[in-house]
């Protein structure tokens, strides 16, 4: 119950993604303790029931499952889209990355920018500067909770020159 009440809580709270290696760390707990019943079952002097060793692998493999369908879960929060952008502006720290990923910025007018990710509120010019456009990315994946931003900077004929995630 420890392993529910623990890798489960961090796997949502750090937003991990599935990918092999999440699935290698979440299964390590559950092997181990399959591996330690196995080692057990094989001492002369083991008292335990068939029923035990059942229902202790049947747990196992339920907190496997959970454990991956979390993983899962924090897979499909992380992909881009637009209505969630706008219309749930916490959640964009999630999504910039595949934002980033699918989307070539540079060389696009402010319109078009504008186009893929929304004027909302929280896209606005940064400190009066007719050069740069900021999206508030809030602070939901960094652990110390800063809030980090997404700077797009243009040049001297409006286009995008360039951008960066910046921590604030």
């Amino acid at each position: 119950m420890i392993y529910a009440a623990v890798v489960i809580r961090l796997i949502y709270h750090y937003h991990i993604a599935l990918s092999f290696v999440s699935v290698s760390w979440v299964s390590l707990p559950v092997l181990l303790l399959l591996f330690i019943l196995y080692r057990i079952s094989r001492t002369t002097w083991s008292m335990l029931l068939k029923q035990h060793y059942a229902s202790t692998v049947i747990i196992g493999v339920l907190l496997l499952f959970f454990s991956i369908y979390a993983l899962s879960y924090n897979l499909s929060s992380q992909r881009f889209d637009y209505n969630r952008w706008v219309g749930y502006p916490e959640q964009r720290a999630l999504m910039v990355n595949d934002f980033l990923q699918e989307h070539n910025l540079v060389g696009l007018t402010p319109a078009e920018v504008m186009d893929l990710l929304g004027a909302s509120d929280s896209a606005n010019r940064a400190d009066d500067d007719d050069d740069t456009v900021v999206y508030d990315l809030g602070a939901l994946r960094r652990m110390d909770y800063k809030s980090e931003k997404l700077f797009i900077y243009l040049n001297e004929r409006g286009y995008v020159k360039s951008y960066e995630i910046v921590t604030r």
